[in-house]
């Protein structure tokens, strides 16, 4: 017996569809509301309805992973705060191991005061979804800037380990390890330049052009 699609979809799974829009919701909730359009109507096996749960929660991570990038490089830490559990373990090997909130605290009082400009872009992702639980691997390019010209690039991934708790989705532990590590000098700005390559320059915190332009992506938590 087939059973319509909301009454296979988890506790979970419907924390997803219902919380409120806000930093990257949007992009989840239309993805959701897509996928409920088309299915709505339509009777679902067990297997049919167990993908679909764990393609919600999979989008579940990647905000996850868009809202670290956001927050470091939009000087938010409330936001980076809000993607780990209480009693997440961020694990940087020999270099650093804490709680997330720590890890937040660290680089907020002083390793990101060094730079003028920083830039976080997630590449490959991988996520694999067990129940309640979840695993990902991360490939990640970050980029910063001092004031004086000098730029640090690095390759690293990261190994996520997911939880939901009373209906919510957050990291448990993140550990980190580097592929490789690039230290140059930015070049001065050339006037020869067309002028649509004059763009307007990115800034680490709430004076961003972002915020002006997209009303939806405030900062603070991200739900």
């Amino acid at each position: 017996m087939r059973a319509p699609v909301r009454s296979q979809v988890s506790g979970c799974a419907k924390r997803l569809c219902t919380r409120r829009q806000g930093h990257t919701a949007g992009r989840a909730a239309s993805i959701i509301g897509a996928i409920f359009s088309t299915v709505r109507a339509y009777p679902m096996d067990d297997k049919t309805a167990a993908a679909l749960r764990d393609l919600l929660v999979k989008e579940r991570l990647h905000e996850l992973e868009m809202a670290y990038c956001r927050g470091i490089d939009r000087r938010d830490p409330e936001l980076i705060r809000s993607i780990y559990f209480d009693d997440c373990v961020e694990d940087h090997g020999e270099a650093w191991q804490g709680t997330g909130s720590e890890w937040v605290d660290y680089i907020f009082s002083g390793y990101l005061l060094q730079f003028e400009v920083t830039a976080h872009y997630v590449m490959n992702e991988w996520y694999k979804v067990d129940g309640e639980r979840a695993q990902g691997e991360t490939h990640r390019v970050s980029y910063h800037r001092r004031p004086n010209g000098e730029e640090v690039s690095a390759g690293s991934r990261t190994f996520n380990r997911y939880e939901c708790r009373n209906g919510v989705w957050k990291i448990a532990y993140r550990g980190v390890t580097r592929d490789w590590l690039l230290e140059s000098k930015a070049a001065p700005p050339d006037p020869a330049q067309p002028k649509h390559m004059i763009l307007r320059p990115s800034l680490p915190g709430p004076q961003d052009v972002s915020y002006a332009e997209l009303s939806m992506f405030g900062r603070g938590p991200i739900d």
